[in-house]
C-alpha cells in the first residue's frame, strides 16, 4: 500500500477510500476503492464483499443502491471493493482477438483476484465468506468466464451488457461445454442488459444454453429492461439484481402463514450466519408481523419479534422500536422487562429529541409502583 486518500461525492461526503494495490502477479499498481457499510467501527460484525470491477466508474451508484437496499433490510450491509482497470481489453478478456493487441489478459486478472486482491480484504477486513462479483460489458463478459473458469472463487454474479459478442460469441460456445461437466452448481447468477442494449441477443443466446441445461442448485435470473441502453441500464441492473442475490433473506411467507417462534428465529439465525450478524429482515415484515400476532394473542411469539426489531434496528435510535416491545411484554406479563424496555426507549426518546417523554414517564411509573 503506497497512499491513501479519500473518494468524495459530494465535497464534505466520503464515500469510500482509496489506495494503490502492488500486484506482483500483474506486475504493477492498481487503483482500489472500498467502502465500508455504515456502523463498521462501531460494530464486530462481519460483512459480505461486493467485488466491482470498473470500480472507480461505478462505484458512486453502486454505494447508493446498497446503501438504500441496506437501510430498508432487502439485503445486508456489504463491504464494496472497487477495481480500477489500466487496461479494460487485457483485464477483461480470457483469449486473444484479432486487432486487439493487448486482449487475453482475463487469466491473469483472475488470478490477481483469486490469489492476491482478496486474501488482502480478507486479511485488512472483517469480511465473512459470502462474495459477489459484478461487471459491466467487457467486465460482464469476465464475469461470465470467472464462474466458468472458477467457480469456487465468488458466490453470487451479477453479469450486465456483457459482450458476450467477443470472438464470434466464444462464451455462448463455452457455457454449454461447462454446462455439460458441471452437474452441480451452488451459485446465484443475475444477468440483466437494456433492450436497446445491442447485448442482449448474444446475451439471450447464452441465457438459452443456461434453460436447457442449468445444474442443478444453480439459482439464475435473467432480465431486460425497456427504455434503457447499454450505458443507462446498469444502475436498474445493479439494484435488481442485489435484490435476487439476497433475497432468501426475507422471511418465507409459510413462517408468517403457521408463525412459531421457533421457526422465527432459526430462519433469522440462518441469514445471520450466511450474510453476516448485520443482515436483518425489513421493519415492513416485523412491525406488522408482531402486530398480527398481538391480535391473535401470541405474546411470546410478538416480544420475538419486536425484539429482533429493536436489535436489529438499533442504529436508527427510534424509540417506537422499544415501546412495541414494552408493550408487547407486558401483555406477555413480563413486567419487569416491560419497565426496562420502557426505560430505554424514554433515554432514546430524550436523547433524539422524539417526543412523548411525559406518556413514558408515566408508563415507567405505573409499572414501578405495580413491581
Amino acid at each position: 500500500m503506497l497512499f491513501q486518500f479519500n473518494v468524495f461525492a459530494e465535497s464534505d461526503v466520503s464515500i469510500a477510500k482509496s489506495f494503490e494495490f502492488k500486484s506482483k502477479s500483474l506486475r504493477e499498481n492498481r487503483t482500489i476503492v472500498v467502502s465500508l457499510p455504515d456502523g463498521y467501527e462501531s460494530s464486530n460484525a462481519r460483512y459480505p464483499v461486493l467485488y466491482l470491477l470498473d470500480g472507480v466508474q461505478n462505484l458512486k451508484h453502486v454505494v447508493g443502491s446498497v446503501d438504500v437496499l441496506t437501510r430498508v433490510g432487502s439485503i445486508p450491509p456489504m463491504i464494496i471493493v472497487g477495481i480500477k482497470s489500466k487496461s479494460r481489453m487485457k483485464d477483461f478478456t480470457s483469449t486473444k482477438a484479432a486487432g486487439i493487441e493487448e486482449s487475453g489478459g482475463g487469466q491473469a486478472f483472475l488470478n490477481f483476484l483469486g490469489d492476491e486482491l482478496i486474501p488482502y480484504i480478507d486479511g485488512k477486513y472483517r469480511t465473512n465468506e459470502f462474495r459477489v462479483l459484478e461487471g459491466h460489458s467487457v467486465a460482464g463478459l469476465f464475469t461470465a468466464y470467472a464462474f466458468m473458469e472458477s467457480p469456487n472463487l465468488f458466490d453470487a454474479y451479477i453479469v450486465m451488457g456483457p459482450a458476450f459478442w467477443w470472438n464470434k460469441e466464444e462464451p455462448v460456445r463455452e457455457v454449454k461445454s461447462f454446462l455439460s461437466a458441471t452437474p452441480k452448481f451452488d451459485k446465484k447468477i443475475y444477468f440483466g442488459v437494456g433492450k436497446e442494449d445491442g447485448n442482449r441477443h448474444a446475451l439471450k443466446r447464452f441465457v438459452e444454453e443456461i434453460k436447457a441445461a442449468a445444474p442443478s442448485e444453480l439459482v439464475w435470473k435473467h432480465e431486460e429492461f425497456d427504455d434503457e441502453g447499454h450505458m443507462s441500464a446498469p444502475l436498474l441492473n445493479n439494484y435488481f439484481a442485489l435484490k435476487f442475490i439476497f433475497s432468501d433473506m426475507k422471511l418465507p411467507q409459510e413462517i408468517k402463514d403457521n408463525f412459531t417462534s421457533k421457526k422465527f428465529l432459526e430462519h433469522e439465525a440462518g441469514i445471520m450466519k450466511k450474510y453476516g450478524s448485520a443482515a436483518r429482515q425489513p421493519q415492513e415484515i416485523y412491525v406488522p408481523l408482531a402486530m398480527e400476532l398481538i391480535k391473535h394473542k401470541d405474546y411470546a411469539g410478538a416480544v420475538n419479534v419486536f425484539r429482533r426489531n429493536a436489535e436489529a434496528y438499533k442504529m436508527n435510535k427510534y424509540p417506537q422500536n422499544y415501546v412495541w416491545l414494552a408493550e408487547a411484554l407486558e401483555k406477555n406479563k413480563e413486567p419487569a422487562e416491560a419497565l426496562k424496555v420502557y426505560k430505554q426507549a424514554y433515554e432514546l426518546s430524550k436523547e433524539t429529541g422524539y417526543g412523548e417523554l411525559e406518556k413514558l414517564a408515566k408508563k415507567i411509573a405505573g409499572l414501578k409502583a405495580k413491581l
